[in-house]
């Protein structure tokens, strides 16, 4: 239930025992096919490492991509299930204020304690409320539609208090995360407050369409999500919903997502979309593949794991800075996924 991003691995020193999965090749044999690392140390892996891997560089001026691979001492049913449970504000120096689950239907109550959150002497939360409170019908500086920009003026009004503006953020997300139950992707509302409009879920697509080995590995993950096309006649995925108040470049952003799971043989496959953001970047995807890996007396879960972010201040990065830009991506994933390994320990 967070903010995501993408990973993947490399390749093997000495022979290893992996279950195979269904697809009748080993797991690092797979593994391989799809991601970008051409070879994986499982030595390391069992070390603790995480092996990361800059994605390539894609035509698509927003987006941006890494791929990660760790081991992890649960079955991978079990792995998958704590990822999904996963609390990250548990780990402070991830800087997420709070994470909630959400239920399907919705409810409003379910948003009403961002208030408790929205501390106005945190600078990250300042900034926050400075831009809501400077929205207006015609001009903001977050990710919203012209409705949605007129409704919060018009709901915040002269008020800058915690319990008003908690008020009126919660009925935005509710009323967002309401739609997205309803009718998934296709029903994404666009962010209007610069030209052109710009839609999560088409940023997301625009994304998943350069990374063609990515997303046939997880085409039928993709397509009972709703994601890709094809998904005519198939049964749709359940996804778990949630929300977040976290700490983006500096700014207290809100999200809404969805994670999906899908079991195909022995592996598991995960898919967590930020379907809204409320400013510093458009949307993301994070997703997962998880084998069962024997080695040395141990056993436990492979995992690749790979992230995409569109944001627009990528637009304007080249060269160095693009590289630089990854080379933080990779940072602050690692971070997430040694906090979540960390969380394995508990029950």
């Amino acid at each position: 239930m967070v903010r995501l991003v993408l990973f993947l691995m490399i390749g093997v020193c000495c022979q290893v025992c992996v279950t195979p999965p269904a697809l009748g090749s080993d797991a690092l044999t797979a593994l391989k096919q799809f991601s970008d690392f051409s070879t994986i140390d499982i030595t390391r892996l069992l070390e603790g490492e995480i092996l990361s891997q800059r994605g390539s560089l894609m035509n698509f001026p927003n987006g941006i991509s890494s791929q990660f691979c760790f081991v992890a001492p649960t079955s991978p049913a079990e792995t998958a299930n704590r990822l999904q449970k996963w609390d990250p504000t548990r780990c402070t120096s991830l800087k997420v204020y709070v994470s909630r689950r959400v239920s399907n239907p919705c409810e409003i109550k379910e948003f009403s304690n961002l208030s408790l959150y929205l501390n106005p002497g945190h600078r990250p939360i300042k900034r926050f409320f400075d831009q809501t409170m400077a929205t207006s019908a015609g001009t903001s500086e977050l990710n919203l539609t012209r409705s949605e920009a007129r409704e919060l003026a018009g709901c915040v009004g002269k008020d800058a208090g915690p319990k008003t503006l908690g008020a009126c953020w919660a009925r935005l997300l509710f009323a967002r995360a309401s739609d997205f139950q309803r009718t998934g992707f296709a029903g994404t509302l666009p962010y209007e407050s610069g030209e052109p409009p710009v839609n999560p879920s088409s940023q997301i697509r625009s994304m998943l369409q350069e990374q063609v080995r990515i997303t046939r590995e997880f085409a039928p993950l993709l397509k009972r999500a709703g994601l890709v096309s094809g998904s005519a006649g198939v049964s749709p995925l359940r996804p778990d919903y949630f929300w977040s108040l976290f700490e983006a470049d500096h700014h207290a952003t809100l999200n809404l997502g969805a994670m999906y799971e899908l079991n195909v043989g022995d592996r598991h496959q995960l898919l967590s979309i930020e379907y809204y953001v409320s400013g510093t970047y458009y949307a993301s995807a994070t997703l997962y593949e998880i084998w069962p890996f024997s080695y040395g007396g141990r056993t436990g879960s492979l995992i690749w794991r790979g992230d995409l972010f569109a944001a627009p201040q990528l637009r304007f990065t080249k060269g160095i800075e693009r590289i630089a830009s990854g080379a933080i991506m990779i940072q602050e994933i690692k971070k997430e996924v040694r906090c979540f390994q960390d969380s394995l320990a508990c029950p």
